[in-house]
Formats: C-alpha cells, structure tokens, sequence
C-alpha cells in the first residue's frame, strides 16, 4: 500500500472515530447531559428540590430552588398551561419575538452553597451566553425542549458539600 492510501485511510479512520464519539448536540466538553427527573421537597427544609438525572448514567444532582421556580417547572413538565405567564413564559415570548431560541443551558458551578448556570442562545447574527440561577435556566430550556448540562465536577462538588451520602435527605 502506497503512502498517499495510508494517508487516505488514516484520515478516514480518524473521521469515523470523530462521527462515532460525537457528544450530545450542543455539548460543551468536560460537560454531562441531564434532564430533570423531578421536582422533590425537602423534608426537612421544606424547601423544593429539583433532581437532574444525568441521561446516560446514574448520577444524580440535587438543587434546592424557590417555590415559584419549582411550580414552573413542574407546570412544564406536565403541560400545565396557566391563565397568566409566569416569568419563564414572558422569557419565552421575548426570546420568540426576538426571533431567537435557547441552545443549551449549562450548570456550571457550585460555590459557597450557591449553584451558577449560563443560558446559551442563538440568533441570526451569533450568539450570547446569559449568567443565570439554575432554575430558571432549567424553566426557560424546558420551554424549549432545549438540551441541559452539568459541568462534570459539580457532581463531585455537591456531594463533598452535603458532607457525603449523610448530607440533605429529600
């Protein structure tokens, strides 16, 4: 076999592997794609939790939110259409009407007990990256069925936070 046919199959081979290990669309690296399992309330705070389930494994990520937060999402997820919008309906319409959409949103950090989260969105022209807390990034991507991420070190973090296996009880 000649050395241009190596070259060739070396770059095909190469290309395979690229196609076949591709992310999750909309992936950031270092990133896990989540969905939200449920809405939980914690027993002892009272406090809503919403639970992130990590898609292709086991991992689960808690994060305790406010209870309108917590009635958008459950509202969305079953398909509860109120009388008014809430907040993350008029987000909604106003991403709409400015003729944009929600790429993906990312939880991306875990500090001083306080979770961080970017929406990603997109229009004609580029895109911007907006500082948001989790739930309502998570309420906004859910209207767009738009794809969730957890930076792959928050679930360590969150566990090393709650004191391990005896932290929080939901």
């Amino acid at each position: 076999m000649g050395r241009a046919a190596s070259s060739l199959l070396l770059g095909l081979a190469v290309c395979l592997a690229a196609v076949s290990c591709r992310r999750a669309e909309g992936a950031e690296r270092g990133t896990v794609e989540v969905r939200v399992q449920t809405v939980a309330l914690d027993d002892r705070s009272q406090s809503p939790v919403v639970i992130l389930e990590e898609r292709a494994g086991a991992r689960r990520l808690p994060i305790w939110i406010g209870h309108a937060e917590a009635s958008s999402i459950v509202n969305q997820l079953h398909k509860v259409e109120s009388l008014r919008p809430n907040t993350h309906d008029l987000a909604k319409r106003l991403i709409d009407g400015l003729e944009g959409r929600v790429v993906r949103v990312v939880v991306t950090d875990l500090a001083g007990g306080v979770y961080y989260a970017r929406i990603v969105l997109a229009r004609a022209g580029g895109s911007v990256e907006i500082d948001a807390r989790p739930s309502d990034a998570i309420a906004i991507a859910l209207r767009f069925e738009a794809p969730l991420f957890v930076d792959e070190r928050l679930f360590e973090k969150a566990l090393e936070a709650s004191g391990g296996e005896g932290g929080h009880r939901i």
